[in-house]
């Protein structure tokens, strides 16, 4: 885990991360580009799944917010992910519906999680590139 620890004008931020700064750098390369972003999973241990699905969705948020000011919604981007309780009966879980919700499965069954997860970021990574072509 990296600790990057930032001084700006008296203001200090610390966050705790497990991607690189250069990671999420290329990260956002692709994204830019238009490229998925789902087979990065892969390459990572599950600790950085969690991570790059928590910053590729504060990034489309982020996104969100700049290219759609007070009219962002996030459900634009929830509703085009199957939701939980749906994914569950397709994937024939008998896990309760919170382990899906949460980050819970990636340890207990991590291929199911990780095939949510490519969803989602697939997901994101398109909306990304929608919002980003309406600001052009």
């Amino acid at each position: 885990m990296e600790t990057t620890t930032s001084t700006n004008n008296d203001i200090t931020l610390e966050t705790d991360t497990i991607l690189s700064f250069s990671q999420k750098v290329h990260i956002l390369f692709l994204l830019f580009h238009g490229l998925k972003i789902s087979h990065l999973l892969d390459e990572l241990d599950n600790s950085s799944v969690i991570d790059l699905q928590r910053f590729i969705w504060e990034k489309t948020v982020e996104i969100g917010i700049k290219t759609h000011g007070k009219n962002f919604n996030r459900d634009e981007i929830t509703r085009k992910m199957t939701p939980s309780a749906e994914y569950q009966r397709l994937q024939n879980c008998t896990e309760p519906l919170y382990y899906c919700k949460g980050t819970a499965c990636i340890n207990s069954h991590p291929h199911c999680a990780r095939k949510k997860i490519k969803e989602h970021l697939d997901i994101m990574a398109d909306t990304i590139w929608e919002y980003l072509s309406y600001d052009v």
